[in-house]
């Protein structure tokens, strides 16, 4: 088992660059097993969920959340990916054994979603929903994020992100960055940055030669210095989901809608496979309950 996957944040010469980071291997090998992943899925899964960690670097209050999704008329569908405050992350593929047979190295998962949209959606307890959406371009996960960043945010971002599995869809690597150009950039400066990224080696590859984050970010972007990047806080696949949940959305169903569950039901979670057993008699309860409203 790889060392626990981790969260930085930082910046860079000066104040002139808002730098984040993620390593995510183990997040990402621990979705693949709980919802049995395709390669394809598991290369789109593993750049969400290092993009969706570092989005939760901007929420402040306990509860928050941030949601990831693509969506496509493609076959792969799409994906969706949520982080809380806390770095505990859980998602799923919609169609999770999509398979695709020519699948080769740096393959972008991107052109099987079709015509489409990149959402983020930011929750905080008590607010309603931040929401903001983009239309898919070609390109990667990575070229999609910056794309929203740019054309939602108006912000100058750099976005990298890595995934490398094996022939069998274990993943030996996963991880990434976002480099964000704040409006006190030198423009020589923020050039310098696009070419170290463009011309250095695979994120994915330099990560499963046992190289972390930091010492990436330091060696081949920000070559000449200037970099501040401290740790913030673990990442890992973490779904909180309970009965008391379930039982909490039944309630939001009609009457009408209860009585057809009568005979019991067991409600299965998206994010993580539970199954929760809500038998007759805890049915009728819950009928009882919505008819006092």
């Amino acid at each position: 088992m790889k060392e626990s996957d981790y969260l930085w944040r930082g910046m860079a010469l000066n104040g002139q660059f808002r730098v984040l980071a993620v390593s995510s291997t183990n997040t990402v090998q621990a979705a693949r097993d709980l919802h049995d992943l395709s390669p394809i899925n598991t290369i789109l899964m593993g750049k969400m969920i290092p993009a969706v960690a570092m989005l939760s670097l901007d929420l402040k209050d306990e509860g928050a959340e941030v949601t990831l999704r693509f969506d496509g008329d493609g076959p792969l569908k799409g994906a969706l990916t949520i982080c809380n405050n806390h770095g505990d992350v859980r998602g799923y593929a919609f169609e999770p054994k999509f398979w695709v047979d020519d699948l080769q190295e740096n393959f972008h998962p991107v052109k099987y979603l079709g015509n489409g949209t990149l959402t983020i959606i930011r929750y905080y307890p008590g607010d309603r929903p931040i929401k903001g959406l983009t239309p898919l371009i070609e390109g990667d996960v990575a070229q999609n994020l910056a794309h929203y960043f740019e054309q939602s945010e108006q912000i100058p971002t750099a976005v990298n992100l890595g995934v490398l599995i094996d022939k069998d869809a274990k993943v030996r690597a996963s991880g990434g960055f976002i480099i964000q150009q704040l409006p006190s950039a030198d423009r020589l400066n923020a050039d310098r940055l696009i070419n170290n990224i463009n011309h250095m080696p695979n994120l994915s590859d330099l990560m499963d030669m046992g190289m972390y984050l930091p010492e990436i970010l330091h060696r081949f972007v920000f070559k000449e210095g200037g970099l501040e990047l401290y740790p913030v806080h673990r990442v890992r696949y973490r779904c909180h989901c309970s009965k008391e949940r379930f039982a909490a959305a039944l309630k939001l169903l009609s009457l009408d809608e209860l009585k057809e569950l009568r005979d019991g039901i067991d409600p299965v979670c998206q994010f993580c496979n539970a199954t929760w057993h809500f038998s007759a008699s805890e049915i009728e309860e819950i009928i009882s309950e919505v008819e006092k409203k």
